[in-house]
């Protein structure tokens, strides 16, 4: 039963994030520094979920969109 739940929980997980990026959620928004903060974040964690990846590569995406359309680098 625990396998079961903990599964469904991930599903869940999972299905959430998605709807949540999925909702019009736009990375232009994020402020420079909230920005750096997050991918530092994203750069050290460890046994990431699939969904917990994408977003990361959503903020990737977004430092790389930063600096080749408006010259700015924000992420290491």
């Amino acid at each position: 039963m625990t396998h079961i739940t903990l599964k469904f929980k991930a599903v869940i997980l999972s299905v959430f994030c998605f709807m949540l990026l999925a909702c019009g959620n736009d990375m232009s928004r994020i402020n420079d520094n909230d920005l750096r903060v997050k991918v530092q974040e994203c750069d050290y964690a460890m046994n990431m979920t699939a969904a917990e990846h994408q977003v990361c590569s959503n903020y990737h995406r977004e430092c790389k969109r930063r600096l080749e359309s408006e010259g700015r680098f924000v992420c290491n």
